[in-house]
């Protein structure tokens, strides 16, 4: 139910972008706001599904614990004694604790993306109602300027609504700051319980734990440059916001007062065309290249079954 209802968020983070440039058009204080909604992009119901995926693996390693505790009482140690049994018992020892190292791992990651899931949906959720405001603001005042008589009035509802747009971008702007500091806090937290549990494994028993790490990473090394690129071009077009590249000089977005300009303009339709898509688009002729194992239920497997088919 939980990722049902942010999957919700994807199309709110859509409308909030479109909103944002509507609102932009007519409230200049709110152009701040643009660039954080348009990296806000993204549907959070699939890190609660990635995260429900990492809670059916760690089930899947209590069961195979389960199996070698089954597997040692199964003969008594009366009925076997000696070097062969006390070996035996090591080795069972050894993998039921490389099991541990493993399972500790996985939750840590669990854990992560379930904070992360729902502070993202939060934040888009709070995004859309931020941009929804702005967009009756910004509509009641082309209403209002529509009219003689309610001309004085437009810019009065416009001086609020710069106000209010400034005051949500202070909102905004440090909530955003404040995910991406969580997000940097879990992948240094994802390293260390990495870095532990490859220890863990080695001192274990498990002498290939370097060559399979090796092996994953290379496996991954397409996914991993997709996504930095993905990233990178999307944080360049952002940073188009508030520049001026004429004259190397930058466009306040603190208490912005100044229309959009032009290089903006193109961002925002770059912007545009990367939502629509659902992805950065300069990014998209990349998308299919090298080995994609999906998100679906089995996308697990069919990697274990590509990189790792001795298993």
């Amino acid at each position: 139910m939980a990722a049902e209802a942010l999957d919700a968020a994807e199309g709110l983070a859509k409308a909030a972008f479109f909103e944002s440039l509507w609102v932009s058009v007519i409230i200049p204080a709110a152009i701040p706001i643009v660039p954080i909604v348009y990296q806000a992009q993204g549907n959070p119901g699939k890190l609660w599904r990635a995260a429900d995926g990492w809670k059916d693996m760690v089930d899947q390693l209590e069961k195979a614990q389960q199996k070698i505790e089954e597997l040692t009482r199964r003969v008594s140690t009366s009925a076997w004694e000696g070097d062969d049994r006390t070996a035996f018992d090591g080795k069972m020892d050894d993998y039921s604790d490389q099991l541990d190292f493993s399972i500790v791992m996985a939750w840590s990651v669990i854990v992560a993306l379930y904070i992360l899931a729902v502070l993202i949906g939060v934040f888009i959720y709070l995004m859309f109602i931020i941009m929804t405001l702005l967009a009756i603001f910004a509509t009641a005042i082309c209403i209002a300027a529509g009219t003689i008589v309610g001309a004085p009035a437009a810019l009065e509802l416009e001086a609020q609504a710069n106000q209010f747009a400034s005051m949500a971008y202070k909102v905004l702007n440090v909530s955003s700051t404040i995910i991406e500091k969580i997000s940097v806090g879990a992948a240094a937290v994802w390293g260390v319980f990495l870095g532990t549990n490859m220890v863990g494994q080695l001192f274990n028993g498990n002498s290939e734990v370097f060559a399979t790490f090796g092996k994953a990473t290379m496996n991954g090394a397409d996914d991993m440059l997709k996504g930095a690129l993905a990233y990178l071009l999307t944080k360049r077009t952002s940073e188009v916001f508030g520049a001026n590249p004429a004259t190397g000089l930058g466009v306040p977005l603190t208490s912005r007062v100044a229309p959009l300009t032009v290089p903006e303009k193109l961002a925002a339709t770059l912007g545009t065309a990367d939502t629509l898509n659902g992805g950065n688009i300069l990014a998209t002729p990349w998308a299919n290249w090298g080995d994609s194992y999906g998100s679906e239920d089995d996308a697990g497997k069919k990697y274990v079954d590509k990189t790792q088919p001795h298993r």
